[in-house]
């Protein structure tokens, strides 16, 4: 319906009420004016005062304004499978892939939180479902699976990147130690320990 909507306001090259939009579409005019709160709130939608006439509320006449429609599904794996074979093929790929990763993790450390909390909500976001195991955390999932078994130089080093830039942002000396992929292939396993063993 919102498209619907969008290309008549496109195809009428000017400005129209809702009660246009509504004959125009065949949509009641409650459900016009839900989808043009959307639409406008997306940028795609320009709302003006129409020069009023007479006695009551004045009119609003929208407008398809030229922007590209941000609704729709985004295919991010395309663009990380992409960049991924892109980097594996630089020099120094898996040190530079870890350093992007330490970056993004001092960027979401909470440096009020216990080192190892902080941690394990960094990587509940992103989608690791880890759980505390003795001595460090056991992800049970991997949100890029696909791509961390064709490429796990890469695709690891940003995880464990991750890891050590939240770490790196508390004063405990807690950091990471290792991370080991695809432990009985069904997690993978950080292992935390004090020291400096970035």
């Amino acid at each position: 319906m919102r498209s619907t909507i969008l290309d008549a306001l496109r195809d009428a090259g000017t400005a129209m009420t809702v009660t246009e939009l509504s004959a125009d579409c065949g949509i009641p005019a409650t459900t016009i004016r839900f989808h043009l709160r959307a639409l406008a709130d997306d940028g795609l939608v320009t709302a003006e005062t129409a020069e009023q006439t007479g006695r009551g509320r004045p009119r609003l006449l929208y407008r398809a304004r030229r922007a590209m429609d941000p609704s729709g599904p985004r295919n991010y794996e395309l663009l990380a499978g992409v960049l991924v074979r892109a980097l594996a093929k630089l020099p120094g790929a898996e040190q530079q892939a870890a350093e992007a990763g330490r970056a993004w993790g001092r960027e979401q450390a909470d440096t009020q939180t216990d080192p190892v909390d902080d941690v394990i909500l960094v990587l509940d976001e992103f989608g690791f479902a880890p759980q505390k195991s003795c001595g460090g955390v056991r992800l049970n999932r991997c949100p890029f699976l696909e791509l961390a078994r064709e490429r796990p130089g890469i695709t690891c080093a940003v995880h464990r990147g991750i890891m050590q830039g939240v770490l790196s942002m508390h004063s405990t000396g807690v950091t990471l130690a290792g991370l080991d992929p695809f432990v009985d292939d069904d997690h993978c396993y950080a292992s935390l320990t004090e020291g400096d063993h970035q």
